[in-house]
This record gives structure tokens, sequence and C-alpha cells, in this order.
């Protein structure tokens, strides 16, 4: 818990005096960047407090002792919506319910089983994953995060803090390894697997068509903000469902002893297959590439346990394609 007050704290200046610079370079309704900038602090605190195990383990004694508090502590994440609507005049009910429901969905999904600790997979989890996963990939969150402009970041990490919620404090799930900071061996493995994959999926897209050589110009500072940007509101997240929460529960479910190649292998087809949908549909080369690179996050996870070590990985992959290819 301290750690976690903290962290807010130091988002809290972190938005301060983000707000006192844009005001003084850019002429913006302070009331309205206030009330953007502590929204996403908010979500920012959330998303960074369900990394640290010991307000994990408080909010799960809560849900435990009370149904009443299982239901509706999620709620508390609209929280930052309604702060940021309010305060930029974009308040939207119907905005507000896709978010209601976004919450429930999953929530009520695995509400029943908060008394246990996950041992095996069961179909409501698989549901509540597609509950997860679905409304951001389809565009059924679009339209909410409207000043000053359709954000997209907003999406994601409101996903990971419900699916944290869903399947960390209610599910009782252990090694999901929500980590956001970085040791020395998830370095070392995450660049490992991005040479690995790299050295197989560059000759393979561009033998599949689906790659094309086109270096863009790059400076230090656009590859560092680009690959901070795919950290934080893809890797992450995809890790998040894909490995920590689908990769780790299939290893738990299957009973072979090569599960874990079995659970990685298996996570990363439904990860590929998830890339079927971007056009043109069914995008089969996309899926293919997808798959092989889910085999690299997968092996990342597997060695390293966190979600860290893949999603550097996975930033890192994504980063190179969008400078040059």
């Amino acid at each position: 818990m301290r750690n976690a007050a903290i962290t807010l704290f130091g988002l809290g200046l972190a938005v301060a005096a983000a707000e006192a610079i844009i005001v003084w370079q850019v002429h913006v309704d302070p009331r309205q960047l206030a009330a953007f900038l502590f929204s996403l602090a908010l979500l920012l605190t959330a998303f960074v407090g369900f990394s640290h195990s010991a307000l994990v383990k408080s909010l799960r004694q809560m849900a435990v002792h009370s149904t009443a508090l299982a239901a509706g502590m999620p709620f508390l994440l609209l929280v930052p919506y309604l702060i940021y609507s309010f305060g930029t005049g974009v308040f939207s009910v119907q905005a507000l319910a896709k978010l209601a429901i976004y919450v429930t969905v999953p929530t009520l999904l695995v509400l029943p089983d908060r008394h246990y600790r996950a041992e095996r997979v069961g179909w409501r989890d698989f549901v509540a994953m597609l509950a997860l996963a679905v409304p951001v990939s389809a565009g059924w969150l679009d339209g909410i995060w409207t000043w000053p402009e359709d954000l997209y970041f907003f999406r994601p990490i409101f996903s990971v803090c419900v699916g944290a919620y869903a399947f960390l404090v209610l599910r009782n799930l252990d090694g999901v390894g929500y980590r956001l900071i970085f040791r020395k061996g998830d370095l070392v493995d995450g660049l490992a697997n991005f040479v690995g994959f790299a050295l197989v999926g560059i000759p393979l897209g561009l033998a599949l068509g689906f790659l094309h050589f086109r270096p863009h110009g790059v400076s230090l500072g656009s590859l560092g903000f680009q690959l901070f940007a795919v950290y934080l509101t893809i890797a992450v997240p995809e890790e998040f469902l894909f490995r920590g929460i689908l990769q780790n529960f299939l290893v738990r479910s299957l009973r072979s002893q090569r599960r874990e190649i079995y659970g990685l292998v298996i996570a990363s087809v439904i990860f590929g297959a998830a890339h079927l949908h971007h056009a043109p549909v069914p995008n089969w080369r996309y899926a293919i590439l997808a798959t092989l690179a889910g085999m690299f996050y997968g092996n990342a996870f597997r060695i390293r346990q966190r979600i860290s070590a893949p999603a550097l990985t996975h930033a890192l992959v994504d980063t190179v394609w969008h400078f040059w290819f």
C-alpha cells in the first residue's frame, strides 16, 4: 500500500508539472487540461498499482469478504472517465454505459470463483478473456475519450485495469507476472527473443510479401518515444492477456509433461488468429507472422514468468516494423 501511495503522489507531481509546462507553451483551457491530466494520472495509478502484490492482496481480501465490494470496486475505474468527460465537456451517457458494461461482463463472469485459487481454466475464464479483448480490437470503445480528439491510449490502459481486477483480484490467478519494471534478465531475454524472431520473421515476412523494406528517417528521440508508446499501449496489454492470462492458464490446465510447450504453442496460434481481422480480411500473412512472433513472446514469458520480458520483445518488433518495414 505504501508503494501505491508513493506512486500516486509521484503521478500527481508529474501531472502538475506537465500542466504547468503545457499551459505556459500552448493556449489551452486550464480546466480542460487539468481534467485530462488528472484522469490520466488516476488511470495510470491503477495501471501501475495492480503490479504491486500488496495492493492486489488487500483488494482480494476485501473482495472475498464482501460480495457487494467484490462486484462494486471495479466501478471505481469509471471515476477517471467522469472527471475527464465533465472537465472537458464531452460527457456522454452512451460512453459511460459502454464502459460500465465493459467492466460488468468480465467481473460477473469470474465473480463466482473468487473464493478459490485458480488452478484450471474454465469456460467463464475464456468468455471473460474475450470480453476484455474483442471490444478493444473491434473498436467498440471508440468515441469515449474524445478531447482534444479521439484518444486511443486510454482504451488499452483501461482494459488492463479491468482485466487485472478480474483475474488478479477476483480469480486469484498466480503466475501472471504483471510487472512493468525491468530486471536485468528481462532485458537479456527480451532482446534475445527479439533477435531470434528477427532472424526468422523478417525473411519469412519478405518471402510472404507481408513485409517490404521501407526505411524512414528516424531520430533517437522518435525511436525512444515510439518504443515507449508501443510498450505501454500495445505490448503490455496484449502480453498481459495472451501470455500472463491465456498461456499461463493453459499451462496450468494441460495434463502433459510438455504442457509448457503446448500452452505456448496454443496461445501463439490464438494470438495469430486474433490478427486475421486486419485488412485484407482474412489477413493470413499477418496471422502467420503474428503466430511466429507469439512463439518468441511466449518463450520470453516462459523463461522469465514476467510480462515485462515478452512486452519488451513485442515493443521492439513493432517499433522496427514501424520505422523500417
